[in-house]
Formats: structure tokens, sequence, C-alpha cells
């Protein structure tokens, strides 16, 4: 029973990881369209992009259901504008959905389409699946626990890949593209099929440290198009009901399809994966295929190499993100040797330009208060001088491209009301020199300027969605169309003189095509496998560079040039039926759906303000406890109220907590009231009840920029307890005091192999001083400092920690000291202990058994720890010295749950007083990792 109330604790921790607490500036105004559907919330001056929500997502309520089922319930749907995150979520407890409407970047990931209007296609998906796994045995957790009981429970019975795979069908069943019809959206896929890759259901689910794996979004379209295509339109309704009625009480997905279709899960992932390999393999086999060779070895680490560019003398800039490392930017050598020039840091667009020995991106940037309020500026890194500058101000810039002299950088930027422009930027003074018209409101994706410099050569969307190359003309802003605008895809443009080079999904995959200036020609420069995304003409040769995908990532192939160029008009789809899906839910709907004039009035802040949600029930032996949980849905409050009860010392406590996050700074209080509180005293056991109060505030800072992830909090907070008992007189009745917190942590971001960032730094302070004549404090510091190991994957930890307290017993402060492992918590008025440890990983299994545990990686760390305790009664200090080693595995349970646990075999140097042991041997969990690990 443990066990599973602590599955679903952390599962529906993982369904709210996207929400942020007090996010957005308390000056904002939001505004509201409620209707009996849906009530969408907005800030003020976005009523277009909120009626345009709730016009869609009532037709999809209306007309949409045949494949998910019939059950409704209302929503609130948030709309963030201060962020550049290019995203969007449906969560419980409580249950609402926000989308965050700046659009991505690039638009081979995620489409071109209207992002609102995607948005709402995509995410209402994920409402009306909530909305409809509220059946049988998960109807009967919601009881018991709510929102997040319900989560928990739907969550574990119906696989991630199932939840976005069918949210991705709607999203391209019911427009004209959606990432089902984008060939990038398949490269994983197709990869391996290419190169005989037959991996396992777990080790596709579950991700792997050493190999690339596709993620749960193409796993789950395959899983759910090939589904449909072949049981017909509402099976998938049919297998979920069962699942989440856990009619199969284990593997309930698995069971259901076992039932509805003959196969369960991994028979039916084979099958699939066989269907569609032969299509991919068949592809590839054409004759057709332009003739490449790769440039360079194929790494044991996957690594991405993108964005390639000309240097001089057969050398290349290019970025390269490998697993095992941050990605940078690189000289590629003649050689083929690589020489790292400059690390871009924190990013949301991962483009950059180079030209004439500067290299130029758009660097993340964020608010030090408002969690919502992204930003961004313009670096350049010089080659000569081996410097980086920033050369904007802080605004909403990503995509930029440098001039010939570099004196002029163009942007392409958002505005908070999803007004778009390219700005143009004098690298000398930082500011924006000019900002070029856009009376359509085109979203620019990937400008660059001409051969010389005088115009602006970008991919562009429309306010449908459709996509095309234009011009824009630097001196007079006019805008000249090159390419039709459909909803092919496309970007990444290349200017070689008349030449514009692009890539486009105009085929199964993506390729090189070539734009004449001079005639307004488009032409077919490649026809490969794979997709290619970023493409590089050889100055004076006869060559194209270009990036593939491989299941190694990116990799870098050479080309012939000047071969026969085919004209292909990039406006006409040539996909084959499979990325054409049809599946009969009313085709595309945007057309179709009423633009409604709806009321709108404003938002209260304080609506909702308690919200209670959810039940959840904790054990943590000897602590038992359920907590009622509460959160507005503009998640600006958290309350809690509960009961814990403590078996080993038969107290009761009853409280609650009250936190408000929409003022700067937090503000927070709450009560505890405990019955049955225990001491010995002369031989005597006493008992007392006791009453506990507090308030106070935190001051939470993102100093997060460059290469580092930081942040500052500052905390304080007064209690006052009162004891209750009879014909007892305790030393101080009531007792006030209050503590005092600093936390700082500083964090190089780090691979996705590494096990620690190999340089970042933890600093935590935290004082308890008594208030009036009774005396009682205590001081805690504590300070870690990561650093690189002898290997890419490994890392050092040394740790440093020191507490003072009183004598007085007074005050009983919370014990927050970590003691060298294998030792018993010695007597002491001060201790202090260094400790310094060696993380390195083992092996990577990629391994399961029966869909329960999943082993992806194994590591070790090699530990020693000096602690040092004086005590005041006998004047003396007593060294506790300990080494030994801890053994990790890193898992998943279920397919789903990301669980760590581990064993540790500590070696005493010194003598142990509480129980003269030498060595210990513990099972540990480490449910709450700092950031080092």
């Amino acid at each position: 029973m443990r066990l599973l109330f602590a599955l679903i604790l952390l599962t529906a921790t993982l369904s709210a990881a996207a929400q942020q607490f007090g996010g957005n500036p308390s000056s904002m105004k939001w505004q509201q369209i409620n209707t009996d559907t849906v009530r969408v919330i907005f800030p003020q001056g976005m009523n277009a992009q909120g009626e345009r929500v709730a016009n869609i997502v009532t037709y999809l309520n209306r007309y949409t259901r045949k494949s998910i089922g019939p059950l409704e319930r209302k929503v609130n749907i948030v709309l963030q504008n201060q962020t550049m995150m290019s995203n969007g979520y449906v969560a419980l407890g409580p249950f609402r959905s926000e989308f965050y409407l700046a659009p991505s970047p690039t638009s081979y990931d995620l489409g071109s389409l209207n992002w609102e209007e995607q948005l709402s296609l995509h995410e209402y998906r994920h409402v009306l699946q909530n909305m409809n796994f509220r059946q049988g045995a998960s109807k009967v957790v919601s009881w018991l626990g709510g929102q997040m009981g319900q989560a928990a429970a739907t969550n574990i019975a119906v696989p991630n890949w199932f939840w976005e795979g069918d949210a991705v069908t709607m999203e391209t069943a019911l427009s004209e593209q959606g990432r089902g019809r984008l060939p990038a959206f398949f490269d994983g896929f197709r990869a391996l099929a290419l190169e005989n890759k037959d991996y396992r259901y777990m080790k596709i689910r579950n991700g792997s440290y050493k190999d690339f794996t596709p993620n749960h979004y193409p796993l789950g379209y395959l899983m759910s198009v090939y589904g449909r295509d072949h049981y017909g339109s509402t099976i998938w309704k049919d297998v979920t009901t069962d699942a989440v009625r856990y009619r199969g009480v284990f593997y309930p997905m698995s069971h259901g399809m076992k039932k509805r279709m003959g196969m369960n899960v991994t028979s039916f992932y084979e099958t699939m994966r066989g269907h569609y390999d032969s299509i991919w393999t068949s592809y590839a086999q054409r004759p057709e295929i332009t003739p490449a060779r790769q440039l360079l070895p194929t790494q044991k680490t996957p690594s991405n190499y993108k964005y390639i560019y000309p240097a001089g003398n057969n050398e290349y800039i290019v970025s390269i993100d490998a697993w095992n490392k941050v990605p940078g930017f690189y000289l590629l050598k003649a050689d083929g040797s690589k020489e790292l020039l400059t690390r871009p840091g924190i990013e949301y667009d991962d483009y950059f330009s180079y030209k004439n020995n500067r290299i130029v991106w758009a660097a993340a940037r964020f608010d030090a208060r408002w969690g919502w309020k992204d930003l961004s500026v313009i670096r350049v890194f010089d080659r000569k001088t081996g410097k980086t500058q920033t050369v904007s101000e802080r605004g909403k810039f990503y995509s930029p491209d440098i001039n010939q002299d570099g004196t002029v950088v163009v942007a392409a930027a958002i505005t908070t009301d999803m007004k778009y422009s390219l700005h143009l930027i004098n690298t000398t003074t930082g500011k924006t020199a000019k900002i070029l018209p856009n009376p359509e409101n085109y979203y620019y994706t990937n400008p660059r300027f001409s051969a010389t410099d005088d115009a602006i050569i970008s991919a562009a969307r429309n306010s449908k969605g459709e996509m095309a190359l234009i011009s824009q003309s630097v001196s007079d802003g006019n805008i000249t169309v090159l390419t039709p605008f459909s909803f092919n895809v496309l970007g990444a443009p290349a200017v070689a003189g008349d030449t514009v080079y692009f890539t486009a999904g105009n085929k199964d995959v993506n390729n090189v095509y070539a734009l004449t200036l001079a005639d307004n020609k488009t032409y077919e420069v490649t026809d490969r496998p794979n997709s290619v995304l970023y493409m590089s003409p050889v100055p004076g040769q006869d060559s194209l560079l270009f990036s593939e995908f491989t299941t190694k990532g990116y990799k870098l192939y050479q080309g012939a040039l000047s071969a026969n160029w085919k004209p292909a008009p990039v406006n006409i789809l040539q996909h084959n039926a499979w990325l054409n899906p049809d599946f009969k839910e009313g085709g595309n709907i945007l057309d179709i759906v009423p633009h409604d004039s709806l009321f709108v009035k404003n938002y209260r802040k304080t609506t909702g303000f308690f919200n209670f949600h959810s039940w959840i029930p904790s054990f943590d032996d000897p602590e038992y406890s359920i907590s009622l949980l509460g959160n507005n849905i503009l998640n600006t409050t958290s309350t809690s109220l509960g009961y814990t009860y403590n078996r080993n010392d038969g107290t009761s406590n009853f409280g609650g907590s009250f936190l408000y996050g929409a003022w700067f700074p937090w503000l927070g209080t709450g009560f505890d009231y405990t019955l049955n509180k225990s001491q010995l005293y002369k031989g005597q056991r006493i008992y007392w009840n006791q009453l506990s109060w507090h308030a106070g505030f935190t001051i939470p800072l993102n100093l997060s920029s460059g290469l580092y992830a930081r942040s500052l909090a500052i905390a304080s907070n007064y209690y006052i307890q009162k004891l209750y008992a009879d014909g007892i007189r305790f030393r101080v009745n009531p007792q006030q005091y209050t503590s005092t917190a600093l936390v700082f942590s500083n964090s190089r971001i780090k691979g996705s192999q590494n096990i620690i960032s190999h340089f970042a730094q933890y600093l935590m302070m935290q004082y308890n001083h008594s208030i009036g004549t009774a005396k009682g404090e205590q001081f805690y510091g504590r300070f870690d400092l990561n650093l690189p190991g002898f290997s890419a994957n490994h890392g050092i930890v040394l740790q440093a920690a020191y507490q003072q307290t009183d004598t007085m017993g007074n005050y009983s402060f919370s014990d927050r000291f970590v003691y060298a492992r294998g030792y018993s918590k010695p007597y002491y008025s001060k201790i202090y202990k260094v400790g310094a440890n060696y993380h390195f990983p083992l092996w990577y299994p990629d391994w399961g058994f029966a869909q329960i545990l999943y082993f992806s990686r194994i590591r070790a760390n090699a530990f020693f720890d000096y602690m040092n305790a004086y005590d005041y009664r006998f004047k003396s200090n007593t060294p506790y010295r300990s080494t030994g080693a801890e053994l990790y595995l890193d898992t998943k349970i279920g397919n789903t749950i990301p669980f760590t646990f581990g064993v540790r075999y500590s070696y005493l140097l010194d003598k142990d007083y509480v129980d003269n042991a030498k060595s210990r041997l513990e099972f540990i969990i480490p449910l709450q990792q700092l950031f080092a690990y």
C-alpha cells in the first residue's frame, strides 16, 4: 500500500511539472470568456486569441467526441503571453490547461499552423481524454483522492504514448497540417528502420542514455494511426475505457489491447514497426536517392551537427550537441579535427548564424522575479578577439543573422500581444535602429541577409499557418513573396549569390531545394533517405554540405552540387498516403469553426482563492498523513489542510498552511495543533498539547543566464508556540522564535549523459533565534562544490557543513545537518563536516522485465567524510571518519515513473560511540535529490 501511494504522489507531481507558481507580474490585468463549455482566461488585450480558442474548443466539444467518449466537464484554459517558450499542457490538480502563445522559432518539429489554433486542437484533446478517463476504478480513486488521485490512476493505466499520440492524431486529422504530416516528426523511427535497429518496446518506451530512441510523441502517433487504420476509428476509445476501469488489474492498457485487437502492447508495437519500417526502407531504395559521403566518422556518443557555415580554407563553423558535453560552436578543420570556439548557454532557439569571423545567436534571459516572463539578448562571438559580447537590449528576439561588416544584426522578434517583426539592431549601440513593417503580421523564421545586405530573405508563416520564402527590402520594407504560400514547412535558408538554398518537406523527408532569384524558379537539390535540415554550399567547390538524421544524431554529409536539379514547386505536397491521414473526424475544421464574438469581462485574481481539489495520503514511516490541497487557476495561491499521526511517539497533528505568490515577495502563514506530545522528566513521562502558528515571506529570484541556471531564495518566518498541560510548568511558554534562511544555487548546464553538473555551487544558511528572555539559537550552513572528473561523464562533489546550537534546552529546533555517512548522531554543541564524492557511470543496461521495472543506468559514488563534534561538557573534539561507496540504479517503474534507488556501504575509521559499529550497509532512496545529484 505504501508503494501504491508513493506512485500516486510521484505521478501526480510529474503531471503538474509544467506549472509555475506566482509567475506573472502582479500588475497584469486578466479577462475571461465564460461559456457552458470553457472559461478562457487571458491577459488584457488578448481578446482575439481568447475568442478564437473559445470558438475552436466549443466546436471540438460538440463534434469530435466519437473516438474518445461522451463524458463532459467544463475546463479553464489560461493563455500565457509573457513567455518565449512554445508549449501547452493540461493538468489535474486543479483541472485546467495553459497555452504558451509564442510560436516555435522553427517549423520542422511542431509545424507552422496558427499556434493558438494548433494548441486548441492538441490540448483540448487532452481535456477530452481527462473527461472520459474518469470511469470505473479511476473514478473511485478520484472520489478518494480528488483530481490528483484521478491523474495518478489514469496515468498509470494509460501510457504517455497514447495521451500524446492521440492528441497529435487529432491535430493532424482536423487541420491541413499537424505533426502527422511533418517529415521530421518521423526521422527517428525512419533512421532506426534504415539502420536495422530493432529496439524492444521497453527500450523505446523508457529511452536510453547511450542510444537514440524516438520519444512518446511519434511512437504514440504511429501506434494510434495503425490502430485506427486496422481496427476502426473508435478502437482506442474502447481500449482506454477498459484500461481506466482496470478491467485488467495488471497491465490495464495491454489487457485492453489483447481483448480488442488480439495482441498485447509489445506484439502490437512490433507489428506496427514492421508495417512502417517496410515503407521507409522501400523509399530509401529508390534509384533517385542522391549519393553523398559522410564527412566525419560516426562517434560512439550520439551527437548532433547543425547549422554548418563555411569559414574559409576548407574549414567550417558548426554547432555540435553531444550527449556527454554542453552544446557548443566548433571550428571544423580540414583534417577533421574540431576546435571549441564558445558555448551558447541557455537558449530557446538553437539557431545561429556566422559571417566574416562572427558567430551570432539569441541567448535566454529571465526576469528575476516573475517565472513566466522570458526574454533574450543577441550575443556575438568574434573569432579574431576570442571575445563574446551582448549587442542588444533585452527583448524577445530569436534566430538572428549578421551582415558582412558586422555592424547590423537582423533578428525576428515577438511582442506580448503576438505582433511579429524583424528588428535591425546596431551592434555598436545595442539599440534597434529600425523595425521593418509587417502589415500581414507574418511570423518570420530564420531570417538571413541577402548577398548584398540590402534585403532580408526569410521563411514566413501567414495567419493560417501557410509558409513561403519572402524577401524584404531593408531600405523601404517592401515584401516580395518568392514562393507560393502552402502548408509545406520550409526554412533554414542559405544565400549564395543570387541563389537561395533552403530545406522543405515537399516529399516524405525534408530535402534541400534551391530558389534562383533571377527567374524565381525552385529546384530539388537533394533526394535523401532521411531528412536533411541544415546545409551549406561549399565556396569554390561543386559540393554541398548538409546534416542528415541518423540513429547517432544529425551527421554531416557531402554531395555534389551541380547534379541535375529537378524543377520542384514547393507548394505541392507529394507525401505518401500514410502521411496524409483521413480519419473521418470532420477533416479540416479550422476553416469552418465560426468566428463568433463572445462576451468578455474582467477576471478577478481572487476567483477560486482556495479551490481545494485533491486529497493526498502519505505513508512515510513513522508518520502517516492525509492532506487536502488547493490551488487557484492562476496558480498564485497554495493551500493545505491535513492530519498527521506519528507512530513512534503517538502524537496527532492537525495543521494547515497558505502561500500567496502574486506579490513580491511570497507571503505565507500556517498553524499546527499537536496532541499527546510527551517527554521523560525526572523518571516520569509528562504529556501536553501544543498550538503553533507561523507567518513569513519568501523572496524567490531566478538569476540564470549564459551557461548557468542560477537561483537565490531568501525566506524568514516568525513562530509562536503555546503549550497546554495540567499541573506542568514549562521553562518557556509561549515559545517565540524567528527562522531565516538563504539558499543560493549556481549550476552549469550539463549534457544528457552527465550525472552531475561539471561546475556548480550550492550554499544554504539558516539561523533560528528566540524572542524573549529565554535564549535559544541555532546556525546551520552548507556548501557544495561540483567539479569535473577524469572523464566526460564523471564528476566530483566537495561538501562542507557546519552547525552550532545552544545547550540550554529551552528550544528544540529542527536538525538539518547531514552527518558523516555510517555514524549515529553524536552529542555536540557545534559540529562540522567535510566530504568528497566521486560520481561515475558503470553501465547502461537498457534492460527491463515484465513491463514493471526498466534499468537505464547503473552508477556509483566513492566517498570520504570527515566530521568533528565539539562536546562542551568535556571540552573535547571527537573526530568521525568514514569512507565507502554508493551504488545507484536509475530506473523507471511501469515504463512511466523515474525512480532511483541504491545501496551504501560505509566503513567507519573511527569508533561510533552509540553502538561501536565498524561498518554499515544501508538501502537508500534519494527522493529529494539536491541540484548536484
